[in-house]
C-alpha cells in the first residue's frame, strides 16, 4: 500500500462534541490522498469511540488510544509518530476545516514549492455552536518569504504569526523530531521556528481552517498560569544569538525585558512570587531602567513591521522598460582564484555573444586581482537583468557597497556554489537580495531549491577550452621527464578539511614507495601563507615522500601549462559544489581520479573519469563555514590508492580515459549549450531578448 500525499494528525482529549465536525471536515475534502490518524489521551468521555466508529466505517481513518494520559504536545507527538504521508496536517479535534478545498490547496502550494517547509492560512474563528466570529489573516495571499526573515518577523514582534496547529500544513521529513515536549502554551510557535530555518514560509490568506474558542480550550487554561510567559522567554534564549538573525544588542535587550515585565505582571496578578524572582536574576536595576525605554522601543518596531527589511529586500515593481534590454554581469573579473575564474568564464561567454552587457569589476580584499584577461568595465549597470556571478557569501557586502538602487526594479540573479547538501540557515537570507539564483551542477540545484523562496535554475558552466594546446614544461617546473605527475589544485581558504589533501598524501603514500617507484604528487596550492600552521601541518605528513609543493600564484598562461605537464589529477574532495580543477583536467586530456560524490557528478562519471568509493559522514563539528551535523563524503583512502597505482601501471588505458574526458567535458560544459540555457532563461525573463 502506497503512503498518502497528506497524514491528518488529530489529537483528542474529552472532546466529544466536537470531534465528529473535525473528522467529516476531513472526510468531505475534495483531495482524497490523506490519512486521518485520531490520538485519544485517554478521554474520560466518548472520544475514542467516536473516532474507533469513523475508522471501522473508512480505512483511512485510524483510531489510537494512549495507555495513560500523556498531555497536549506529548499527545500530538504521539499521533505524528505512525503517520506516513508526505506532508502534515495538524488539526485540533476542537476544530475543523471550514473549506472543502484546504488539503488541496496546501498539498498543492507545497507541491509547487520545494522550497516553501511550511505553509499557513487565515483562520475563521468560530464560537462553541459552529457561528462564524471574526476572520484573522497577517499576509497577502500568495507571500512567500524566506523562513528566517519570518522568524525574525515573529521574534521582533513576540507574536506567533503563523497561527495554531489547525492553520499549518508542512513537509514531515522536515518536522521528525516532533513538538519540542520541553514547550507547552509555545509547542506550536517553536515548532514553526524549527521547521523555518530549513525552508520558506508561504501564506494563503483565505480562511482554511476554524479555531473554535470556547471556555475549555487550552488557551483559556493557560491564562491562569505562567507557561505562556514563560514559554516565551524560554524561545527567546533559545532563537534570540541565531547567526541569521543579526538582531543588535539592544533590540535582544528590549525582547528579553519586555518578556520578563509581562511575566512578572502575570505573576503578580496570579499571587505567585516566580516574576520577582525572575527580575532579580535578570538584574534588578538593569530591569527598572530599561523598563521606561519600553514604549519607545514599542513604537520602533511597529513603524519598522513592514519596512522593506521585512519583506524580501529587492521586493518592488520590476520596470524592464526603464532599462535597455541586456545583463549587467558583476564579479571578481581581476581575482586570481576560483571564483574569479568562475566570473571569468561568465564574462567570456557573454562578452563574446550579441548580448548587450555591462560588466562591472569587484576588487577581492581576500586574493590577488592581478589577472588582466579582460579590460571594459562599467561603473553603472545600465540593462534590465543584474547577473552577479558571485556566491551567498558576498551578496551582503555587496548590497551594502552599491547600494539598494543597483538592485531597484531591475531583475537580480546571482550565480551560486555551495559544496553540502543542506545551506544552512545562517546563509539564508541572502536569497532576500535576488529575483533568481543560477548554479551550474545538479548538486547545487538540489541543495539551494529545497530552501529557497526565488526560482534555482541550473545553467551548464561555460567551459572554455584552449584553441592553442599549451606546451608541457617538465624543467621549467623541475620535474624529471620520465616522472609521472599526479596533480591537486586547490586554495587554503577553501577549508582544508573539505579540500582534504590529507587524505590525497595518505593514498598517494598508501599506493606508491618513495624508493622505487617514480611518481610525484604535486600540491599546487595558493593562500598557504594565511595558513602557515596548517601548511607546515600538511607538509609534515608528506614527509620523506615525493611530493612537490608549489604555493604561488601562477599566471593563466602558466597554469594551463602546468596543467598540460601533469598525468593525472586527482581531487579526494568531501564535497564539491562544482570541482573546477577536475573540469580543467579532462578539458586538457588528463585522467581524473575524484570522490564519486557531490558536484563533480555532473561530468565525472565511471566512463570518463576514476571515481573513488566513499561513504557518508556528519560533521563532528565547524569547519569554516560548514556547519556540525550537515554531511559530506569520506573517501576511501584504500581504493584511492588502488586508482592511482592503476594509473600509474596501465598508461595507455589512462590515456584513453582522459581523451574520453575531454570530449565529453566539451559536450557537457560547452560555452554554446550554457549560452543558450542562458539566453533562453534570459528570454523568459524579459521578452526583449527572446532568441529569434
Amino acid at each position: 500500500m502506497n503512503a498518502p500525499k497528506v497524514s491528518v494528525c488529530i489529537d483528542v482529549y474529552n472532546y466529544e462534541a466536537f470531534l465528529p465536525e473535525a473528522i467529516e471536515s476531513v472526510l468531505r475534502q475534495d483531495f482524497t490522498d490523506f490519512e486521518v490518524i485520531v490520538s485519544d489521551d485517554c478521554s474520560s468521555d466518548n472520544s475514542f469511540e467516536i473516532a474507533r466508529e469513523y475508522a471501522r466505517k473508512d480505512s483511512r481513518v485510524i483510531a489510537l488510544r494512549n495507555e495513560k494520559n500523556l498531555g497536549m504536545v506529548r499527545n500530538r507527538n504521539a499521533c505524528l509518530r505512525p503517520a506516513t504521508g508526505e506532508y502534515i496536517k495538524v488539526l485540533h479535534a476542537d476544530d475543523f476545516l471550514c473549506a472543502n478545498d484546504a488539503l488541496r490547496k496546501m498539498a498543492d502550494v507545497l507541491d509547487a514549492n520545494r522550497g516553501v517547509s511550511l505553509v499557513a492560512c487565515a483562520m475563521q474563528f468560530i464560537d462553541p455552536a459552529s457561528r462564524e466570529l471574526n476572520r484573522w489573516t497577517y499576509f497577502r495571499d500568495g507571500t512567500i518569504i524566506n523562513g528566517t526573515t519570518a522568524i525574525k518577523l515573529s521574534l521582533r514582534q513576540l507574536r506567533n504569526f503563523i497561527g495554531g496547529p489547525s492553520a499549518v500544513m508542512y513537509r514531515r521529513r522536515k518536522g521528525l523530531r516532533g513538538f519540542d515536549e520541553s514547550f507547552f502554551h509555545s509547542a506550536d510557535w517553536e515548532m514553526w521556528l524549527h521547521l523555518l530555518e530549513q525552508g520558506c514560509f508561504y501564506y494563503i490568506a483565505k480562511p482554511l481552517c476554524a479555531y473554535r474558542k470556547h471556555g475549555r480550550q487550552q488557551t483559556e487554561k493557560d491564562k491562569l498560569t505562567l507557561t505562556q510567559h514563560a514559554d516565551q522567554l524560554a524561545l527567546l534564549e533559545r532563537y534570540l544569538d541565531k547567526p541569521y538573525l543579526r538582531f543588535p544588542k539592544p533590540l535582544k535587550q528590549y525582547l528579553l525585558c519586555k518578556t520578563i515585565k509581562d511575566f512578572a505582571r502575570r505573576s503578580k496578578r496570579l499571587g505567585l512570587p516566580d516574576g520577582a524572582r525572575l527580575i532579580k536574576k535578570y538584574g534588578t536595576l538593569k530591569f527598572y531602567l530599561a523598563s521606561p525605554l519600553l514604549p519607545l522601543f514599542r513604537g520602533a518596531l511597529n513603524f519598522q513591521r513592514n519596512m522593506p527589511g521585512m519583506r524580501r529586500r529587492n521586493y518592488c515593481v520590476k520596470k524592464p522598460g526603464a532599462f535597455s534590454p541586456g545583463v549587467n554581469a558583476c564579479g571578481f573579473f581581476k581575482g586570481e582564484y576560483g571564483i574569479g575564474d568562475a566570473s571569468r568564464a561568465f564574462y567570456k561567454l557573454i562578452h563574446g555573444s550579441s548580448l548587450p552587457a555591462a560588466f562591472i569589476n569587484i576588487h577581492s580584499r581576500d586574493h590577488r586581482n592581478l589577472d588582466q584577461s579582460f579590460a571594459d568595465y562599467s561603473e553603472r549597470n545600465p540593462h534590465y537583468v543584474n547577473l552577479m556571478t558571485f556566491s551567498f557569501d558576498y551578496a551582503r557586502r555587496f548590497y551594502r557597497d552599491q547600494g539598494a538602487s543597483f538592485f531597484k526594479h531591475h531583475y537580480n540573479i546571482a550565480v551560486w556554489y555551495w559544496e553540502l547538501e543542506k545551506f544552512p540557515a545562517r546563509w539564508h537570507p541572502a536569497f532576500g537580495y535576488y529575483d533568481e539564483i543560477w548554479v551550474t551542477t545538479e548538486f547545487c540545484r538540489e541543495s539551494f531549491a529545497d530552501v529557497s523562496p526565488i526560482p534555482v535554475t541550473k545553467i551548464a558552466y561555460p567551459f572554455f577550452q584552449s584553441r592553442e594546446e599549451p606546451e608541457p614544461d617538465r624543467e621549467g617546473f623541475g620535474f624529471k621527464k620520465e616522472s609521472f605527475l599526479f596533480l591537486f589544485n586547490f586554495d587554503f581558504h577553501s577549508v582544508l578539511k573539505r579540500k582534504n589533501p590529507y587524505g590525497l598524501i595518505a593514498a598517494f603514500k598508501k599506493a606508491f614507495d618513495p624508493k622505487k617507484d617514480d611518481a610525484v604528487l604535486v600540491m599546487k596550492s595558493i593562500n598557504a601563507h594565511r595558513y602557515p600552521e596548517l601548511a607546515s601541518e600538511l607538509k609534515r605528513a608528506a614527509a620523506g615522500l615525493n611530493v612537490a609543493w608549489i604555493d604561488e600564484h601562477l599566471n593563466a598562461p602558466r597554469m594551463k601549462q602546468l596543467f598540460a605537464t601533469a598525468d593525472c589529477y586527482v581531487s579526494l574532495h568531501r564535497s564539491e559544489g562544482l570541482g573546477l580543477g577536475m573540469a580543467q583536467a579532462m578539458g586538457y586530456g588528463k585522467p581524473v581520479i575524484a570522490t564519486g560524490y557531490s558536484g563533480n557528478l555532473d561530468f565525472t562519471t565511471p566512463e570518463n573519469s576514476l571515481l573513488v568509493k566513499y561513504t557518508l559522514t556528519e560533521l563532528d563539528r565547524d569547519y569554516g563555514v560548514y556547519e556540525k551535523g550537515n554531511f559530506w563524503a569520506e573517501p576511501d583512502i584504500g581504493h584511492a590508492a588502488e586508482q592511482m597505482r592503476q594509473v600509474f601501471e596501465n598508461r595507455e588505458a589512462a590515456m584513453k580515459l582522459g581523451a574520453q574526458a575531454r570530449s565529453d567535458i566539451q559536450r557537457i560544459m560547452s560555452p554554446e549549450i550554457s549560452f543558450k540555457q542562458m539566453l533562453t532563461r534570459l528570454g523568459e525573463i524579459d521578452a526583449r531578448l527572446k532568441p529569434s
